[in-house]
């Protein structure tokens, strides 16, 4: 009996730890985000433009020298 008790503390010990562990963890991720959020976050500092798409032909690429 004693037994069992002393493994029922011990996976209630190691179930409390891994619990503190986790969130100490999670606290810790969520202050590096919160910090880097009030940094500016993913705003670059300067504007950077972006490709504009040419429209493509419906018509196949027409070469002058070739000739059918």
């Amino acid at each position: 009996m004693r037994i069992v008790m002393a493994l029922a503390a011990g996976v209630l010990g190691y179930c409390y730890y891994r619990g503190r562990n986790a969130k100490s963890t999670h606290a810790a991720v969520k202050d590096e985000l919160r910090r880097w959020e009030d940094e500016g976050g993913n705003v670059p500092s300067v504007a950077t433009p972006s490709p504009n798409p040419l429209p493509e032909s419906s018509q196949p690429y027409q070469d002058p020298v070739m000739r059918h």
